[in-house]
C-alpha cells in the first residue's frame, strides 16, 4: 500500500460534513509522522492558534471548565498516543452540522452553558477567514440550552480576541455571580451556593489564566 496515496484518498473523501472522513483523514497523517499542527493545517488548510495546542495538550477530557467542546477540531489535534482522533461522533455533532449549514466559514469550538435557566447557551467559534489570517478572533452564537441544538441567530458576532479571552471573561463573571449569591440572606436550603462552588469555580478561572498565559508565552516564544 502506498501511504501517500492512502492519504491523497482519505483526503479527497474528507468533508467537514462527515466527521468520521475528518477523523480517518488525521489519523493516517498521524500514522505519516505528523504532529497535531500539521495535521490540523492540512485538514483544514490553515494554521491554528497556540491556544488550541495548550488546551488539547492540558487534556480536555479532564478540563473543569464552563465548556461543552466540539468534536472538529478538538478531537482531530489530540495524537494517537493521548486517545485520538475519535472516529464516533458525540452529543454536539448535531449543533456543529448547524453552524456549518449557517456558515461554513464557521469552526464552532465549545459550547458555553447559560449563567441562568432563563439564558441562552453560546456556541464559540473561530472564522476561517480570521485564521487565515493569523488572528485567533473568536465568534458566537446564541444556542437553545444543552443538550438541545436549535440555534438562535442566523449570523455570528465576534465575541473575543480569542477563545481563551472568551472563557476568561465566562468564569470571572460566574466568580462573581456565585460570591455575590453567597452572602445573600436568601442563599440557604436546598439548592444554595455553598463555598465550595465559590472555591471551584476560583479554581477554574485560575486554570484558564494559566492557559492563556502559556498559550500567550508560547507565541512570543
Amino acid at each position: 500500500m502506498n501511504p501517500e496515496a492512502d492519504i491523497g484518498r482519505l483526503r479527497d473523501e474528507a468533508s467537514r460534513e462527515d466527521y468520521a472522513s475528518m477523523a480517518r483523514l488525521a489519523r493516517a497523517l498521524y500514522a505519516s509522522g505528523l504532529g497535531s499542527r500539521e495535521v490540523l493545517r492540512e485538514a483544514y488548510g490553515t494554521g491554528f492558534p497556540e491556544e488550541v495546542f495548550v488546551l488539547v495538550g492540558a487534556g480536555l477530557s479532564t478540563l473543569d471548565l464552563l465548556a461543552y467542546f466540539t468534536h472538529q477540531p478538538w478531537q482531530l489535534a489530540v495524537p494517537p498516543e493521548q486517545g485520538g482522533p475519535q472516529e464516533v461522533p458525540g452529543p454536539l455533532a448535531e449543533t456543529e452540522q448547524l453552524v456549518l449549514a449557517l456558515d461554513p466559514g464557521l469552526l464552532p469550538l465549545v459550547q458555553i452553558p447559560a449563567a441562568t435557566s432563563a439564558g441562552d447557551d453560546r456556541i464559540v467559534c473561530y472564522r476561517f477567514e480570521e485564521l487565515r489570517a493569523g488572528l485567533p478572533t473568536a465568534f458566537s452564537l446564541r444556542a437553545e440550552p444543552y443538550p438541545y441544538s436549535e440555534l438562535r441567530d442566523t449570523e455570528a458576532v465576534r465575541c473575543g480576541e480569542s477563545l481563551l479571552a472568551v472563557l476568561d471573561e465566562v468564569h470571572a463573571d460566574d466568580v462573581r455571580r456565585l460570591e455575590g449569591e453567597l452572602h445573600q440572606p436568601w442563599n440557604r436550603g436546598a439548592g444554595s451556593v455553598d463555598r465550595g462552588e465559590v472555591e471551584q469555580a476560583h479554581a477554574s478561572l485560575e486554570l484558564v489564566r494559566r492557559l492563556r498565559r502559556q498559550a500567550t508565552g508560547r507565541q512570543e516564544g
